[in-house]
């Protein structure tokens, strides 16, 4: 525990998503239509809405929201309402939600999904991961608060 909070945040960023690779391994999908399947199981949701619930997953480099809809859509997993063409997520306000298909890829991928979370919290009590989140998200607000450098 000799390294500081910055390596341990990216070193299990990393661990997280090297794990949901390998969940997801044969699949065709990636960790960000998981964040995807997994959003719109909460109900239908407008486009612009789901990219900004998302975009702190989504860094440079990764697959955008447009390919992951688009590939959802191929599957008939996902259903966008007022869009037009194959790429139809461009409109911010088309609607997207979950098709019966989609809804039981979830199911499926979520048992899964469901295994590597409980890689990741074994050993850790549900208070302590609770606390753990409490601290990180009080870190984040400081900083989003500090003023910036003059």
């Amino acid at each position: 525990m000799d390294k500081p909070i910055g390596y341990w945040l990216k070193h299990l960023d990393a661990l997280i998503c090297a794990d949901f690779e390998r969940t997801l391994a044969g699949s065709g999908l990636t960790r960000r239509h998981w964040q995807v399947l997994n959003s719109l199981a909460a109900g239908p949701c407008r486009v612009d809405e789901l990219s900004a619930a998302l975009l702190p997953f989504w860094g440079a480099g990764a697959i955008t929201l447009d390919e992951v809809l688009t590939s959802l859509r191929e599957r008939g997993w996902v259903l966008l309402e007022g869009a037009e063409g194959a790429a139809g997520a461009e409109d911010g306000g088309a609607r997207c939600a979950l098709t019966p298909l989609g809804a039981e890829g979830r199911a499926v991928l979520a048992g899964r999904v469901g295994d590597t979370r409980g890689r990741l919290m074994d050993g850790v009590t549900a208070e302590q991961y609770l606390e753990t989140v409490r601290v990180l998200s009080r870190m984040a607000a400081n900083l989003e608060s500090a003023s910036p450098a003059a």
